[in-house]
């Protein structure tokens, strides 16, 4: 039997029994041709199962769903004229298959993730961490799993710092690759989200990931080295140390959420210099531009009145971080990760690492405009890059 028909025997029994998890298609036949990458997942579609087919080509993404037998025929026409390589991803084991102009080959190995995924497609609004051991620990829950009264804000936005999470590692390389993962939470303060996606990556998503948090009080850190430990987050600790000296080496996921003023600059720098594939800042505070911004270019009449200047100060801020960001290689995106009555400090930038080479000239004018426009000598994160 060729290890082609062999694979598809997998990929079928893996879904008659419930076992597959993904199913991932690389190294095109044609190298110079748009498409990249096709990534398949199984799913619960309007009551009916399908094969969901993300299509990664260079400059965007494409989704179709088939019906089974449909997409298996797909599957089976993209391993035998499309790509020279796929990798199987079920919960009993996982099966890479090469293939060369000479032969192909066909490797069983232990099982990445332990359990089948969720086949739910069309999501219900839900809470990704819920009545955790963890978070009655830290005081957001009471012992009976309810939310305490004056915590109701901050689980909604542990839950929504979780979804973005999950939105931004779908269908992402990390989740497929089978390496472990390490992140780094700088400034993790009381532990609440640095905990939470411990919990998302370890428990929901099966992934060999180590967390880090730093933070500068001593009995924070204490605190939360104890809770870990009680609910057996092995690879969760909590370490002695200021942003700006910290000592990173190479990571996967770099966190600073409300680092005050320059101390997100020195986050993202370090981020950076760690070639981290995803960068996840949540700004607090701006004062250093804001000090800056001494004279401008016709907007004395909007920057008059503090209010005024200091969200100005905001918006220029943290529009030359992405800006810098897009010039060393980073995709970035600027939102609204919650609404302001759960917090004021609901701003996010995440800079998320291109595969392609970036020419950062253009991006470098565009923070020269605003510093001329706005009278600023120069960005600090600009010093740390």
């Amino acid at each position: 039997m060729s290890n082609e028909i062999q694979i598809l025997k997998h990929i079928q029994s893996s879904i008659d029994n419930d076992s597959f998890v993904r199913l991932t298609f690389s190294k095109p036949v044609d190298g110079a041709g748009t498409l990249k990458k096709v990534i398949i997942s199984l799913a619960i579609i309007k009551r009916v199962p399908q094969l969901s087919f993300v299509y990664r080509h260079k400059t965007n993404d494409m989704t179709k769903n088939h019906p089974i037998q449909e997409g298996i025929a797909t599957i089976e026409n993209l391993l035998k004229t499309e790509f020279q390589n796929a990798n199987l991803f079920t919960s009993k084991a996982d099966y890479a298959f090469e293939r060369s102009e000479e032969k192909s080959r066909l490797k069983q190995t232990k099982a990445t993730f332990k359990t089948a995924p969720n086949r739910g497609h069309d999501k219900e609004k839900r809470h990704l961490i819920q009545g955790a051991d963890y978070l009655q620990q830290l005081g957001v829950l009471d012992q009976n799993g309810r939310v305490l009264k004056d915590k109701g804000d901050k689980f909604k936005q542990i839950n929504k710092f979780v979804e973005v999470i999950e939105g931004l590692l779908k269908n992402h390389e990390m989740l497929s690759s089978g390496k472990p993962i390490k992140v780094v939470d700088m400034g993790s303060g009381k532990g609440y989200l640095t905990f939470a996606l411990y919990d998302y990556l370890t428990t929901q998503l099966k992934l060999d990931a180590s967390v880090a948090g730093v933070e500068v009080r001593q009995d924070l850190i204490d605190k939360c080295n104890t809770i870990a430990k009680s609910v057996g987050f092995e690879k969760l600790n909590f370490e002695l140390g200021y942003i700006g000296d910290y000592s990173l080496d190479k990571t996967d996921i770099l966190i600073a959420l409300h680092a005050c003023d320059t101390a997100t600059d020195d986050a993202i720098a370090k981020g950076m210099a760690a070639n981290a594939e995803l960068i996840i800042c949540a700004p607090c505070c701006h004062k250093q531009i804001r000090k800056s911004m001494t004279e401008s270019e016709g907007l004395d009449s909007l920057l008059q009145h503090g209010i005024l200047k200091e969200r100005q100060a905001e918006i220029v801020t943290d529009a030359i971080r992405a800006l810098i960001m897009e010039a060393n290689g980073y995709k970035t995106k600027v939102f609204e990760f919650i609404s302001t009555e759960h917090t004021g400090k609901n701003l996010m930038i995440i800079g998320e690492k291109k595969n392609q080479k970036t020419d950062p000239s253009k991006y470098l004018e565009e923070v020269e405009k605003l510093k001329k426009q706005f009278g600023i000598s120069q960005h600090y994160l600009e010093s740390l890059v």
